[in-house]
């Protein structure tokens, strides 16, 4: 079965180089209207080809994985991309090569992102398709009757597309489990495994017995047989956990956070700040003056309000936004509810469309927010919140955001119940967790949707 991945891996990789060198050809050919490439070109053509081999192999684009996301697809695509352009000019440079036509490297670049994009589409869909109809899978076993196992049986049988043929669970003790599936006592399971040729074993009992634990890895090893050991890491509740080894120690650690590392903090400011210059010039320039009458014609008092809100790291800062309440004593204490008496006429306009958001953009060029992150929330309510949810000052570990994931998946407006503040803290801490440049990118789509689309909670 891990021949026929190999073979996978190695198609998608031949696609990959063949669309590679169709935009190489479709490029010259708008800019020169000619399929013959040039001696300067021909050596160029060498090096692109030289190049993508090198980084789509760093960056483990060429690997089969059968979880790989679409998400993730975009993102390593755009990494090759990115290091190649870079790689080549910088070589380029160094040769003092200067014949080639930068109109043909845009041609080249865009065309190649493109067309080795839909391949790839194109090809997890055919995977899927070609899985969901019984081939191209992995026969897999499950040791274990508890609540782990119960997780890792769901998502074998839910989604067939996956890859994983379930042959079986095994128990211990006669303490069997609710499995519409074949089960079986974990005696049997050595000649069970060499029958059924099963490809991998899935152990989600405890590991706190070694002798138990060394003999089954002794087992698969011998017989070619893939051993994925599940512990259980519930107790760490909404926690990306990884294992890395200091030598031939192994250590847990509990949150993975890509803004931890300088690069990525980098692309996220220079996003931040072209993304809210285009806001500004774009939208802002005509936005304001429009909002400003209307707020006072309804009503006295100032165009913008601000607010101390909660930031990274805990720390205070205004937050800035169009006025949309009458101005009250209240406004720092109280949240805003349905048809609360306080918000103007234009201003159930401007929260319903999320309007009254703009002026933060002000804030993300100071650096104070973010155009992503999680959204800030009243003094008084950090407080709230940070005693009735461990996980609450997470959140803080970021830049708060005008937008974030929770209020992208629907969780925005007023909070009434516990589960409300505890879903939205379930979204943020998975952003933190999770983030990349596309998924900013995903989150700003999906909240310019809602904003047409209407959220119930939006008063």
């Amino acid at each position: 079965m891990y021949k026929k991945n190999r073979k996978i891996g190695l198609l998608l990789a031949l696609g990959d180089l063949f669309h590679l060198n169709l935009a190489f050809y479709l490029s010259y050919f708008i800019k020169f209207q000619s399929f013959n490439l040039s001696d300067q070109y021909t050596f160029l053509f060498v090096i692109y080809n030289l190049f993508w081999i090198l980084f789509s192999s760093y960056f483990n684009f060429n690997r089969y994985e059968r979880e790989r996301s679409v998400e993730s697809i975009v993102y390593k695509l755009f990494n090759v991309t990115v290091v190649q352009i870079f790689s080549l000019i910088t070589l380029l440079f160094i040769l003092k090569e200067s014949f080639f036509s930068r109109e043909f490297f845009i041609y080249v670049f865009s065309l190649s992102f493109i067309l080795i994009l839909i391949w790839r589409l194109f090809a997890v869909y055919l995977i899927k398709k070609y899985r969901s109809h019984g081939f191209n899978y992995r026969r897999v076993v499950i040791v274990g009757n508890g609540i782990i196992s119960k997780q890792i049986y769901d998502y074998f049988k839910i989604d067939e597309s996956h890859g994983y043929r379930l042959e079986s669970i095994f128990y211990e003790e006669d303490l069997k489990n609710d499995f519409h599936c074949d089960q079986r006592e974990i005696g049997q399971l050595e000649n069970f495994c060499l029958d059924s040729k099963i490809d991998e074993i899935y152990y989600t009992l405890p590991t706190n017995d070694n002798s138990k634990i060394e003999k089954l890895i002794a087992f698969c090893d011998q017989n070619f047989i893939r051993l994925k050991i599940i512990p259980d890491f519930r107790s760490f509740k909404y926690r990306k956990v990884s294992i890395n080894f200091y030598g031939a120690i192994p250590v847990i650690t509990l949150r993975t956070e890509p803004l931890q590392e300088e690069l990525n903090r980098f692309i996220k400011r220079v996003f931040d700040i072209f993304f809210s210059l285009f806001v500004f010039v774009f939208i802002y320039t005509w936005m304001v003056p429009i909002v400003a009458i209307l707020i006072r014609i309804e009503s006295k008092g100032p165009i913008f309000f601000k607010q101390l809100r909660s930031g990274i790291d805990n720390k205070k800062f205004y937050c800035y936004k169009f006025r949309s309440m009458y101005v009250n004593d209240a406004s720092d204490e109280k949240q805003a509810t349905k048809d609360d008496i306080r918000v103007t006429k234009i201003g159930k306009i401007l929260r319903k469309t999320s309007l009254d958001e703009f002026p933060q953009f002000f804030n993300v060029l100071k650096g104070e927010m973010s155009v992503v992150g999680p959204r800030p929330h009243m003094i008084k309510h950090t407080h709230e919140y940070s005693k009735q949810i461990s996980s609450f000052m997470v959140r803080h570990l970021a830049k708060p955001g005008i937008t974030g994931a929770a209020q992208a998946n629907g969780f925005r407006g007023e909070i009434i119940t516990t589960s409300d503040i505890e879903r939205r803290v379930e979204y943020d801490v998975w952003y933190i967790e999770n983030w990349s440049l596309l998924l900013d990118i995903k989150l700003i789509i999906l909240t310019v949707i809602n904003i047409f689309k209407g959220q119930e909670k939006a008063h």
